[in-house]
């Protein structure tokens, strides 16, 4: 498990090479994958990223993170979660969240 802080998220990263990514202020499950066919048996965290470094069986090393420019895209119309998009856009200073703004006043007012 590794906490980034530059974007507020946890990542946990299984055995087994898969991924699950949660917000860290609300436990929200915001991605999942297998990032590697192969064990994972060693990871750190990209301090400078907002990520996390891996090790796989095979000695590959593997570098995950947050694609800034369509993460807030991503969580507002896949995840459905306006309130989320726009959280991660304030704390990462992330591109997207210019148009949820007003879709969120809309839904609250």
């Amino acid at each position: 498990m590794q906490i980034s802080h530059k974007y507020n998220l946890i990542y946990v990263i299984t055995k087994l090479g898969l991924l699950f990514v949660y917000d860290l202020e609300t436990a929200t499950a915001v991605y999942r994958n297998r990032i590697s066919p192969d064990p994972i048996f060693l990871t750190s965290e990209a301090t400078s990223v907002g990520g996390f470094y891996a090790i796989n069986r095979r000695g590959q090393v593997l570098l995950a993170t947050v694609n800034e420019q369509t993460i807030v895209n991503f969580v507002s119309g896949q995840l459905n979660n306006l309130e989320l998009a726009v959280s991660l856009a304030r704390r990462g200073t992330l591109p997207g969240a210019e148009k949820l703004v007003c879709q969120l006043c809309r839904t609250h007012f």
